[in-house]
């Protein structure tokens, strides 16, 4: 009698210890799953920000050159796709409009730099300047955190024993941030 209650005292432990286990890797998936939701939001926040930026800009260079208003355009169907794209939910959509408004947006300011005599005031093109070099340093942060809560999240959903209990949930990609790590491009 005296084994039989060992035994049973042995299988409540282990149960126990398995249900422990389990409530710890869910509890742990479910905050960080949350909380690189709420961080990819952040860098989409930031984003549009930067990107409504562009308007005002637009209005305050109404006779700029075709060249820049080609550029301006194609950042604004661009914004228009990225709204668009977090309206309907498609994260493929968003991380393909991003690239494209990104790398417009780069060759825009590269343009703006190589050739600050073509617009009206000075003051407009370093006022614009000192916006784009603040709200670039606003999206970089934003990605650097949803970068490492992604990496949070993937470590936590593919240690020993979280991958037995919540494994088979997907990885999150991280951001590249390579429009933000390269030089600007010259004109002549």
């Amino acid at each position: 009698m005296k084994k039989l209650y060992i035994l049973l005292g042995s299988v409540v432990l282990i149960f126990g210890l398995f249900g422990v286990l389990w409530m710890s890797a869910y509890n742990g998936y479910v905050a960080k799953n949350n909380d690189v939701i709420e961080k990819r939001g952040n860098v989409y926040a930031t984003l549009s920000a930067r990107y409504e930026k562009i308007s005002a800009f637009i209005d305050a260079i109404e006779g700029a050159n075709a060249t820049v208003l080609g550029y301006l355009e194609t950042i604004m169907d661009a914004r228009e796709a990225f709204a668009d794209a977090i309206a309907s939910g498609n994260l493929s959509n968003i991380n393909d409009t991003i690239t494209e408004l990104d790398s417009t947006f780069i060759t825009l300011v590269s343009y703006m730099e190589d050739n600050p005599s073509s617009y009206n005031t000075v003051n407009l093109y370093a006022g614009f300047m000192s916006e784009f070099s603040a709200s670039t340093n606003a999206v970089v942060y934003a990605i650097t955190q949803y970068n490492t809560s992604v990496t949070g999240h993937n470590n936590h959903i593919q240690m020993f024993p979280n991958n037995l209990f919540v494994g088979s949930n997907g990885t999150y990609e991280a951001f590249e941030l390579t429009n933000y790590n390269t030089p600007l491009p010259t004109f002549n």
